[in-house]
Protein backbone atom coordinates (compact mmCIF):
# COMPACT_ATOMS: atom_id res chain seq x y z
CA UNK A 1 0.00 0.00 0.00
CA UNK A 2 1.76 3.44 -0.80
CA UNK A 3 2.34 6.34 1.72
CA UNK A 4 0.27 9.12 2.27
CA UNK A 5 2.81 12.85 1.48
CA UNK A 6 1.37 15.06 4.93
CA UNK A 7 -0.73 18.13 3.25
CA UNK A 8 0.03 21.55 4.92
CA UNK A 9 -3.04 23.25 6.32
CA UNK A 10 -3.04 26.89 6.21
CA UNK A 11 -3.97 27.72 10.56
CA UNK A 12 -6.53 30.84 11.14
CA UNK A 13 -5.01 33.90 12.15
CA UNK A 14 -6.10 33.17 16.18
CA UNK A 15 -5.04 37.20 17.04
CA UNK A 16 -7.70 37.95 14.71
CA UNK A 17 -10.70 40.42 16.88
CA UNK A 18 -13.89 39.40 15.86
CA UNK A 19 -16.38 42.74 16.27
CA UNK A 20 -18.72 40.96 18.64
CA UNK A 21 -21.75 44.04 17.15
CA UNK A 22 -22.71 42.05 13.90
CA UNK A 23 -26.10 40.67 13.76
CA UNK A 24 -26.17 37.16 13.62
CA UNK A 25 -29.16 34.53 12.85
CA UNK A 26 -29.48 30.59 13.56
CA UNK A 27 -31.31 28.99 10.23
CA UNK A 28 -32.52 25.50 10.73
CA UNK A 29 -33.55 23.64 7.90
CA UNK A 30 -35.72 20.49 7.58
CA UNK A 31 -34.37 17.26 7.21
CA UNK A 32 -35.97 13.54 6.62
CA UNK A 33 -33.67 12.32 9.34
CA UNK A 34 -34.23 14.10 12.96
CA UNK A 35 -37.66 13.65 14.06
CA UNK A 36 -40.08 16.53 15.27
CA UNK A 37 -39.69 15.41 19.00
CA UNK A 38 -35.84 15.44 19.29
CA UNK A 39 -35.73 18.78 16.93
CA UNK A 40 -38.16 20.63 19.94
CA UNK A 41 -35.87 19.14 22.66
CA UNK A 42 -32.40 20.63 21.15
CA UNK A 43 -34.35 24.14 20.53
CA UNK A 44 -34.93 23.79 24.66
CA UNK A 45 -31.88 21.97 25.55
CA UNK A 46 -29.49 24.71 23.23
CA UNK A 47 -31.05 28.23 23.38
CA UNK A 48 -33.24 27.67 26.55
CA UNK A 49 -36.98 27.99 25.06
CA UNK A 50 -40.17 26.79 26.87
CA UNK A 51 -41.59 23.32 25.15
CA UNK A 52 -44.31 25.51 23.76
CA UNK A 53 -41.76 28.06 22.03
CA UNK A 54 -39.34 25.21 21.01
CA UNK A 55 -42.26 23.03 19.51
CA UNK A 56 -43.78 26.21 17.67
CA UNK A 57 -40.54 27.03 15.97
CA UNK A 58 -39.91 23.31 14.96
CA UNK A 59 -43.19 23.43 13.51
CA UNK A 60 -42.35 26.44 11.71
CA UNK A 61 -39.39 24.94 10.28
CA UNK A 62 -41.35 21.73 9.39
CA UNK A 63 -43.93 23.29 7.59
CA UNK A 64 -42.06 26.12 6.10
CA UNK A 65 -38.81 24.04 4.99
CA UNK A 66 -36.36 26.32 7.31
CA UNK A 67 -36.73 28.87 10.36
CA UNK A 68 -34.84 31.39 11.52
CA UNK A 69 -34.82 30.18 15.34
CA UNK A 70 -32.15 32.50 16.94
CA UNK A 71 -30.76 36.04 16.21
CA UNK A 72 -28.80 38.43 18.30
CA UNK A 73 -25.48 41.28 18.15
Amino acid sequence: MPGVAPVEVDQPDLGEVVDPDLPWIVIVWNDPINLMSYVTLVFQQLFGYSHEKATELMLDVHHKGKAVVSSGT
